[in-house]
């Protein structure tokens, strides 16, 4: 089972302002309301998701579908290639910040690449800022004023580290090549003084991935936003646009990170914009 017609999904999210942008991208609330199952499938993102969770926890797994045992409560994850798995009951709901692997770093004390590839659930960082927000959260449930206390909980964790970066030049390699404003490493590693090893060496200790990868997730995303905004994708031309090679280019890509061709995955959206997926038969 996937999602539902009538399926009740309540989303509500709140853009970061500009200037916390390096940090965060956005929050969102997600409720189901309908008790139906949903199968979701999210594939590769800049995003470091931050999810506090209010209800029945997800079932999720990279890499391939969940089981019984998969349950994540509140957790954070990190970068990777590998699609992520989402089974839940109908009954989920979470408040959700996508942290930028900078803002997560600045967050935890602690460098993205240490969550790389796996969800490490809050209880295990002990954070004592986090544990504060979650228990505020909990003290309300109206999702707005959760809204307005997590932004207010973002703007006085990063407001001054907006005018202080920890590690400015890997910091704004991460963001040059995320925002797309760079189309070769090299070229990069020349502008800020580095070699293209050392530019390599310190961008995957901080965040877990070299920065040929990131520029591949940041170029497949933006494909995929260009394809959910159209009624029905030109797929040669967001190529072009997606700054592929040629379109063949960009099938490979999708294969790859998504396990599709871009047609393929665009069909199988629900109305979230989310893939889905069945359970196995027999499960």
């Amino acid at each position: 089972m996937t999602m539902p017609a009538d399926c009740e999904v309540v989303f509500l999210h709140r853009p970061a302002p500009p200037a916390l942008r390096p940090f965060y991208t956005e929050v969102a609330t997600y409720e189901e309301t309908g008790g139906f199952a949903i199968r979701q499938i999210e594939t590769a993102s800049l995003a470091a998701p931050l999810i506090i969770s209010f209800g029945t926890p997800f079932r999720i797994r990279l890499g391939r579908a969940p089981v019984a045992g998969d349950e994540q409560p509140s957790f954070i994850a990190g970068l990777d290639t590998a699609r992520i798995f989402i089974a839940s009951s109908g009954r989920s709901a979470c408040l959700q910040v996508n942290l930028t692997p900078v803002g997560a770093q600045r967050l935890l004390g602690i460098p993205a690449s240490e969550f790389a590839g796996r969800m490490v659930p809050l209880a295990d960082l002990a954070h004592p800022q986090i544990s504060e927000l979650r228990r505020r959260l909990e003290d309300t449930d109206d999702w707005n004023a959760r809204l307005d206390c997590a932004e207010g909980f973002l703007a006085a964790r990063f407001g001054a580290a907006a005018a202080e970066p920890s590690h400015p030049l890997v910091d704004a390699a991460f963001g040059l090549i995320a925002s797309g404003a760079v189309h070769r490493i090299d070229d990069l590693a020349t502008r800020i003084g580095w070699s293209r090893k050392h530019l390599a060496d310190r961008f995957s200790r901080a965040f877990g991935l070299s920065p040929k990868t990131v520029a591949r997730i940041a170029r497949f995303n933006r494909a995929q936003a260009l394809a959910r905004a159209a009624k029905r994708p030109d797929w040669a031309d967001i190529a072009c646009a997606g700054g592929y090679s040629d379109q063949a280019h960009m099938i490979r890509e999708f294969e790859d990170f998504a396990g599709l061709t871009p047609r393929a995955w665009w069909l199988s959206l629900d109305k979230l914009g989310s893939a889905t997926w069945h359970d196995p038969p027999g499960r």
